[in-house]
């Protein structure tokens, strides 16, 4: 398994969802440059509140059963949540409202969030099972990120 997570810099939403599906799911790893591509071009959908799905569908014509498919949905329902408290208020919140929706960027994974690995391993519990997603997957999720986070916080290559 190629560890992505050692390499230095910032800590890319892909990235950390390329070592979930390889760690929970390596058969399916062949399908994750065709789901990133959709959730980049926002064609996934997103949770809206109350994790009610809006525009989109979680499955993009491939099988609703591979985990592949619910990584990157349930990945950004957790770190939304888990980045809540620390969220822009005022008028940056009001814009980003009312503006034109854009096409995703790759986000990066910001350094509080790597610090808050068991937070997020709960945040993808909870947001998992709102969002429709098995409890089983969601642990898969949760136990392939938190190791994910663990090895790029402690900078461990193994």
């Amino acid at each position: 398994m190629t560890d992505l997570t050692a390499r230095p810099g910032p800590m890319l939403l892909s990235d950390l969802a390329r070592e979930v599906v390889l760690a929970a799911a390596p058969q399916e790893s062949a399908l994750l440059p065709e789901v990133t591509a959709a959730w980049l071009a926002g064609e996934l959908g997103t949770p809206g509140r109350g994790g009610r799905w809006h525009g989109g569908r979680i499955g993009v014509g491939l099988d609703d059963g591979l985990l592949v498919t619910v990584v990157y949905p349930v990945l950004a329902a957790a770190l939304t949540q888990v980045l809540a408290p620390a969220a822009e208020r005022g008028w940056r919140r009001l814009w980003r409202r009312w503006r034109p929706r854009s096409r995703r960027t790759d986000v990066v994974v910001a350094p509080e969030v790597l610090a808050q690995a068991e937070a997020v391993r709960d945040a993808i519990l909870t947001a998992g099972s709102a969002l429709g997603v098995s409890r089983r997957r969601c642990q898969l999720i949760a136990e392939a990120a938190y190791a994910a986070l663990l090895r790029r916080q402690l900078g461990d290559g193994s």
